[in-house]
């Protein structure tokens, strides 16, 4: 069955780290693109004689402005970065959805545990808005951010994590954690380790936590292991994982 895609158009790049660029892309002004935070869309191009995809979770909230943001990593050799990363201002790209169900379900639990590595934190980014709505409803609410990157200067949109978390200083908390920074000087929100490594802390609890896990398929598989040995069942756990190619 032939797969329908839809066009849009770059309209900048902003390099979020040496080896991580964020997209913006124009979606037709006449068709909609409805999405809920947290899916993602995927891109069809040819390489090689050959029809690739690549999948790329979309990293802003939906306002209805015609527009979809992602972030990509270099990868070398790779496809999807040869196309991306070649690209300049009004050029075009075909892609088709959103797909996944990385998204926040209507049955709230008493905290989320979004936990990502490097750019699987674009998810949880697009999620925002709608995280401020359900926290300023329910005051009970907790939200942990858990971002796992080498370096400190890998920390995707630190910053707006950081002002969410300033925000409600009672609910929500971030974590950012380092995996070989033994060396730098740690600051607020910064913590040395594995984004697994920080569960022992969290004082994790199936009855009233849902864990989110999005990026780096050996962290997922790590994590989902150790959330099954403190209780937690597959409805409780909702991941998601990139490939890297």
């Amino acid at each position: 069955m032939q797969v329908v895609t839809f066009p849009v158009t770059l309209e900048e790049t902003i390099n979020l780290t040496p080896q991580i660029k964020h997209f913006v892309f124009k979606t037709p002004e006449s068709s909609a693109f409805n999405y809920v935070p947290g899916q993602f869309i995927t891109i069809h191009f040819d390489s090689n004689e050959k029809q690739v995809k690549r999948s790329y979770s979309i990293a802003n909230a939906p306002v209805q402005d015609n527009r979809i943001e992602f972030a990509a990593g270099f990868v070398e050799g790779g496809p999807g970065t040869e196309l991306l990363f070649n690209l300049k201002p009004g050029d075009q790209i075909n892609i088709n959805g959103p797909f996944g169900r990385l998204i926040l379900k209507d049955e709230q639990p008493k905290r989320y545990i979004l936990a990502a590595t490097s750019t699987g934190v674009t998810p949880y980014r697009a999620m925002l808005p709608e995280l401020r709505t359900r926290l300023d409803k329910s005051p009970d609410l907790q939200v942990i951010i858990l971002l796992g990157v080498q370096t400190i200067d890998d920390a995707l949109y630190a910053q707006e994590f950081a002002a969410f978390a300033e925000s409600y200083p009672q609910q929500v908390s971030l974590r950012i954690q380092l995996s070989r920074a033994a060396d730098q000087i740690l600051s607020t929100y910064y913590f040395h380790g594995y984004v697994q490594h920080a569960f022992p802390e969290l004082n994790l609890n199936p009855e009233n936590d849902i864990v989110y896990l999005c990026g780096n398929p050996g962290m997922i598989d790590e994590a989902f292991e150790n959330l099954k040995t403190r209780g937690f069942v597959m409805q409780q756990i909702i991941r998601e994982k990139y490939i890297s190619r």
